[in-house]
This record gives C-alpha cells, structure tokens and sequence, in this order.
C-alpha cells in the first residue's frame, strides 16, 4: 500500500511564537492607536473652544458687550432662575441653540431644576476627552460641561457674602479682575491689556470619580483676605488629590451643570497653573451661603497631556503648558476690584483684562 502524506500541523511551540509575535505586535501599535484617537479627542476639543469664540464675538457684535458668566432674572431667595444662568445659556443662539434658549426664558426655573433643558447634553460644552458622565457627588441633571469663563487672578465667587443669599433684594454687579463676572459686562475697550493678551474661556475638565482631576479640595476654614494658594497647590499630586485632601460632596459636582454660572461650575482662575488643584476656600454647606456660592481658585484642567486649550478674547485658541510661569504661589490674591500686576507671573496675567502687565512669550 502506498504511504499516504499527512500535512504537518503547528506545533505547541510555534504556535505560542506566533502568539507573542502578535502580542507584541499589538504592544507597539495600541499606543499608537491611542495617541490618533487622543489627537482628534484634542482636535475637538480645540473646536469647540473657536465655535465659542466666534458665539462670544456674534453676541459682541449685537450687544456692544460679551455676556455675563452669571446672570438672569429673579433673587436668590424667591426664585425663578435666581440670577445663576450660565454665559452658555446667553450663547445659545449664537451656537444654533435658539429652540433651547426660548425654553430656558419661558420656563424661568433654576438650572439645577430636573427639567429636559438642562439635561441636555450639547457637543458644544464637552471635550471628547472628559471620561465623566456621572458626577462623583450630588444628583441632577447632568447636563455637562468641559469649558469655563475666565474671571482673572481673583478668588471668584457667586455671592459678595452669606446674608446676600437670604435677601430679597436683587442681586448687584460683581466685577472681575478677568473679562467674566457676576451680573457683569465686559466691552472690548475694557480689555486695555489687549485680547491677543487675555484669556476669554479655558478647559476645566469634568471629574469621573472623587479625587480626580478636576474635582474641588476643600478648605473649611480659609478666608480669601489670608489664604495663600501655596496651601491649596499640595493637595494635587499630579495624578490625583492626596489622601489628606477634604473633597467636596455635598452637592453636583464641577462639570454636570452646562446651564449653572455659578463660579464653582463655570468660572476659571488663573493663580495655579494649569492642571494643579482646584480649591473652594469656606464653607462647603451652601444653607450657609457656601458651597456652589462659595469663592475658589478654579484651575483650569484638562485631561490632555502637557496643558490645557484656552480661548483667547480675539478669539484665538493656544494651548497652555502646565509649565507657564504662574509667579508667587504664596501671594494671597488680589481683591475683585483690586489693580496693578498679577503676582502670578505670566499665567496670572494673561487672566487680567486691565492690570498693565508686559506678557511674554509663553
């Protein structure tokens, strides 16, 4: 009989070469294949930021002025939206949003209301590249955000002090030393440091869990006339708040409020560098006229690596290494309405509209 041949199969050896053949294989490319996708996250996010840019300068070109990072109709005692509508919500028919906007007016209920408008999740507002869709803390309604309005070197707040929450008195102007404040305007001939030169919007990322980036260590007991950012700045190690960090938990989280100017949601400091800490300074409690009322130093965050995109007032928007000179961590800030030169470097003074400083090359 004649002998039949029988194909030769792979044997275990081979087989387990092939396997790491393709393991490393996989190895060298998964990165590769991260870096593309993290590139057009980034892309987007740079996107986003310009179609802000040309909203703010549409509504500059009708009103004379930019909008309000915080504003709208009614006290913060006796309702309607209680003079927290958010600078996006003034946008929005400036970024294709008008049916939106006309609810928000004629419904009249604060954006913490659990009300389809302000659940609305609009590509706009978020970076591609914020992982959070659930806030780590608080409930509703999740309408989110990855991009803040600079309101300069200051501690940024809400209210002027805890009575204010209480009063039926309509609440007045509050001014910063950046271009976005409290029931305030800016007009292009208040930016006398010139807008290639001052920051209108930056990132600031949105928190997944407690502890990550973008969330808000507490200081109970600072006061903003004595408070030194040199006492926030160890509280982020550079991957995650330190275990002796006090987080914020008693309400929503940064980040999952789109409609809400609050500072603590939607305003941006320039005194830490980008991608350090964010650090509310007082009482967390807002029954106490803290919490979301409360003053911080809301750093500008973001989860691309080296820095963070800030939209300019000319409406440009650059990329900001973590790197940038931010000056005198130990200075306490400079009052709402104080004048004279950031102590915070370069960083500190591209977030003035008016202090005279000479900027460099950053």
């Amino acid at each position: 009989m004649a002998n039949r041949h029988h194909p030769r199969g792979f044997t275990l050896i081979e087989l387990l070469v092939v396997i790491a053949i393709i393991a490393v294989l996989i190895a060298l490319l998964l990165p590769a294949v991260q870096q593309a996708r993290e590139a057009a996250r980034r892309t987007q996010c740079r996107n986003n930021l310009k179609q802000f840019g040309t909203a703010l300068h549409n509504y500059l070109d009708v009103f004379g002025m930019f909008p309000a990072r915080q504003g709208g109709s009614g006290t913060i005692a006796s309702g309607a939206i209680r003079n927290r509508m958010s600078a996006n919500v003034a946008l929005g028919p400036y970024f294709d949003q008008t049916p939106l906007y006309d609810r928000i007016v004629a419904a009249q209920n604060s954006p913490w209301t659990n009300s389809t408008w302000w659940q609305t999740l609009l590509p706009i507002t978020n970076c591609p590249s914020d992982s959070g869709t659930n806030p780590p803390t608080g409930g509703g309604p999740w309408g989110t955000t990855s991009y803040a309005y600079c309101g300069g070197d200051s501690y940024i707040r809400s209210i002027l002090n805890p009575a204010e929450r209480a009063s039926s008195v309509p609440v007045v102007s509050q001014p910063n030393r950046g271009i976005f404040a409290r029931n305030a305007c800016t007009r292009v001939g208040d930016i006398k440091d010139g807008t290639s030169n001052t920051i209108a919007m930056s990132e600031r990322s949105r928190p997944a869990t407690v502890r990550d980036r973008g969330d808000v260590a507490v200081f109970a007991g600072g006061n903003i006339n004595s408070f030194s950012p040199a006492t926030c700045a160890p509280m982020w190690d550079g991957r995650l708040y330190v275990p002796a960090a006090v987080m914020f938990t008693q309400d929503t989280s940064p980040g999952y409020r789109w409609g809400d100017g609050a500072a603590f949601f939607h305003g941006v400091t320039t005194i830490l560098p980008p991608n350090s800490a964010v650090c509310m300074i007082g009482d967390p409690a807002w029954q106490n006229g803290g919490g979301h009322y409360q003053a911080g130093i809301w750093t500008a965050t973001s989860e691309h690596v080296g820095g963070v995109h800030c939209l300019f007032a000319d409406g440009a928007v650059r990329f900001v290494s973590d790197n940038i000179d931010a000056g005198n961590k130990a200075a306490i800030a400079p009052a709402d309405t104080g004048t004279g030169p950031s102590p915070y470097g370069v960083w500190g003074a591209l977030g003035t509209k008016s202090a005279g400083e000479t900027i460099a090359n950053f």
